[in-house]
């Protein structure tokens, strides 16, 4: 455990000094920031732990993140029905693509986290947001994959350490929501 924790702490000290990273998380928080005062929404999707920290952040959104609010407007693109129809139909790599399709307008953001950056499925989702116009965020590890090169914005947490990517990717969740939270209900808090 001491060694997990070790490395943790190394990462998160690489991190307070990758200028990179902070820029993509400060560029993150303003264009959802623009993005929902243009009445816009967050659609979210991942794979594995990607999906359910994707489901995990509309949840904060949609809920509640530190105090009661109104509900801010996200929706999570993993719904079993649809997407098993959607994959057993057009094949899985369509299972966000078709959701994207379907509900993504103008002011959107296509918010996709991937541990490789390189999900097929997101790929096409990121694909068809960028047809539509929407804007795309992307939370990756390792060196960002292939989904860095479709995003508008690109959060990298570069390890290829998947849990600890996973660990860094809530971290990043989280500190969006607050913001952002704080941002529209609390407009006097420090961002």
């Amino acid at each position: 455990m001491l060694e997990k924790i070790k490395n943790s702490k190394n990462l998160l000290d690489q991190l307070e000094k990758n200028s990179v990273f902070l820029e993509g998380l400060e560029s993150a928080k303003q264009i959802i920031i623009k993005s929902l005062e243009n009445k816009g929404k967050i659609m979210t999707c991942g794979n594995g732990g990607s999906a359910t920290q994707a489901s995990h952040m509309v949840g904060e959104f949609v809920g509640r993140f530190a105090f009661d609010r109104p509900a801010l407007p996200a929706i999570s693109l993993f719904d079993l029905a649809t997407m098993t129809a959607v994959g057993n139909d057009y094949g899985y790599d369509n299972i966000f693509s078709r959701f994207v399709d379907s509900l993504g307008n103008e002011n959107d953001i296509l918010f996709s986290i991937s541990t490789s950056g390189n999900s097929k499925n997101c790929l096409k989702a990121m694909e068809s947001a960028r047809k539509k116009g929407l804007t795309n965020i992307a939370l990756l590890g390792r060196d960002g994959g292939n989904m860095k090169d479709l995003a508008d914005v690109s959060i990298i947490v570069p390890t290829d350490d998947t849990p600890l990517v996973q660990e860094i990717h809530l971290m990043v969740i989280h500190w969006l929501c607050e913001k952002i939270e704080n941002y529209f209900f609390k407009k006097k808090a420090k961002l």
